[in-house]
This record gives C-alpha cells, structure tokens and sequence, in this order.
C-alpha cells in the first residue's frame, strides 16, 4: 500500500504564509518604484519637448505671416484673370460648361441667353 513514489500530502504542513506575503511585498515595491521612474521619465521628456515647441513658436508664427502675406499677394493678381474668364465664359458657353463646371469656378455671373 504505501509505495515509496506515492506519499500522501500532509494537509497539516502550514504554508509559509510570512515568506508569501514578503515576496509580494518586495514585487508591489519594485513595481511601484518601475512606476514612478516611468512616470518622472515620461514627465521630463514632455517638459522638454513642450519646451522646444514654445521655442520654435516664434519663427513658426513668422513663416506662417509670411505665407499669408504671400497667399494675399497672389489672389490679389489672380483676381484680374478670374474676371477676364468670366466675361470670356459669358460669351463662350462650351468654355463655362466644360472649364467652370469641371473646376467649380464660383461666379456670379449669369447664365449666357441660349442662340436662337
């Protein structure tokens, strides 16, 4: 009956119940210090990098003046041309059908009366 491979488990062996509760402690303390250089990690990088956008700030706000004033320029030579096509599609219906219709110039000039 008692073979020497299949001993019966003591059931009234305690468990280590104070080495348990030690290791878990000494892992929640491990990743609680993980935590917290992740987190002092993660928060001096974000400082620097809001750091150097505040920096470029200036000379982006620059280029962006510059483009607009560039941007203003051109439609304010545009503006002459659009109203030379305009009056050229008011007198050329195929040139209003197939060049305003397909790139959706907005003018507020009327329709050309049909030929009879």
């Amino acid at each position: 009956m008692n073979e020497p491979g299949n001993e019966p488990q003591n059931p009234s062996r305690p468990v280590d119940s104070a080495d348990t509760v030690e290791s878990l402690r000494r892992q929640m303390n491990l990743l609680f210090g993980g935590l917290i250089i992740t987190s002092f990690t993660a928060t001096i990088y974000l400082g620097l990098e809001a750091r150097r956008v505040t920096l470029d700030l200036p000379i982006a706000q620059q280029r962006a003046s510059e483009i607009t004033k560039l941007s203003q320029q051109d439609a304010g030579s545009m503006q002459p041309i659009v109203v030379k096509l305009s009056e050229f599609a008011r007198i050329h219906p195929d040139f209003q059908k197939q060049i305003f219709f397909k790139y959706r110039f907005n003018t507020n000039a009327p329709a050309p009366a049909a030929n009879k």
